[in-house]
């Protein structure tokens, strides 16, 4: 459940207090620079996309097309450019590197771990925005919706108490294993009923739909192609919209070393 602190911390940017489950913080507009922690398994760090970038490519392309200034951060990076592939030898010509491919995502992780590594981020790197997915590996090594949903409890608890920051919590993508697709469903059913009992509480969450990702959008039964993960990052990108036009995206705190924008200096 989420915590007292958590609840005032949530809650501190809304006056009066009464009004405090309507969420009526300022407006906020996209001159707010964003400060993404991509959080999750081998989905967040891109595997089966043919550049490594995975969502976080063409979700950065958008949302700077929109006028955003984006840094996603993180502890690990993934992602070259289309011209660096093309190159015979893929040699390390850092301008043809992507900029900006920072992110925790860890393959073969299940949703505790990630919690732990959710830890560091909240502490050092201070994002003012998390987009989280989670969970398909706790389906596949046969794990209850029950127990996925109660350490997804413990993991954006613990980031609402660290941080005044916005959650978007993604639906795990369709499965070509019937059972694991099962487990999917239903854990899905519970993170969108997980997200509304928050902003209910006063909690800053937008629940990200992923439907629109098909089986024929994958490469292997789990992980998507590039067109599956062109899909996955509209389905961020409406929900960071919908955050945004909110007013519910507060400047990051500023931390030494972490630019407004992730491109800059590179």
């Amino acid at each position: 459940m989420i915590s007292t602190l958590a609840l005032l911390r949530a809650v501190a940017c809304v006056v009066p207090f009464a009004q405090a489950r309507s969420m009526e913080c300022r407006s906020n507009q996209p001159d707010i620079p964003l400060r993404i922690s991509p959080l999750g398994a081998s989905v967040t760090w891109g595997t089966g996309s043919t550049d490594g970038n995975g969502y976080r490519g063409p979700l950065r392309a958008s949302l700077v097309s929109a006028g955003y200034t984006v840094n996603m951060v993180g502890f690990t990076s993934n992602g070259r450019s289309k011209q660096y592939l093309e190159l015979p030898h893929a040699p390390a010509v850092r301008s043809l590197r992507v900029k900006d491919n920072e992110n925790d995502g860890y393959p073969g992780l299940w949703v505790r771990e990630i919690h732990e590594k959710s830890d560091r981020v909240s502490r050092e790197l201070e994002p003012n925005l998390f987009l989280i997915n989670a969970g398909t590996n706790n389906c596949v090594g046969g794990e209850s919706p029950d127990r996925i949903d109660a350490a997804m409890d413990d993991l954006m608890d613990d980031i609402f108490e660290d941080n005044s920051t916005v959650i978007i919590l993604s639906g795990l993508l369709v499965n070509a294993k019937p059972d694991v697709d099962e487990c999917r469903r239903r854990v899905n059913e519970k993170y969108s009923a997980k997200v509304a009992s928050s902003v209910s509480a006063g909690f800053k969450a937008v629940y990200a739909e992923m439907s629109a990702i098909t089986v024929g959008d994958l490469v292997d039964g789990t992980h998507p192609n590039d067109g599956g993960y062109k899909k996955m990052a509209d389905g961020w990108f409406r929900a960071i919209q919908e955050a945004s036009n909110k007013g519910w995206i507060d400047r990051a705190v500023s931390v030494p070393g972490i630019p407004d924008d992730g491109n800059e200096g590179l």
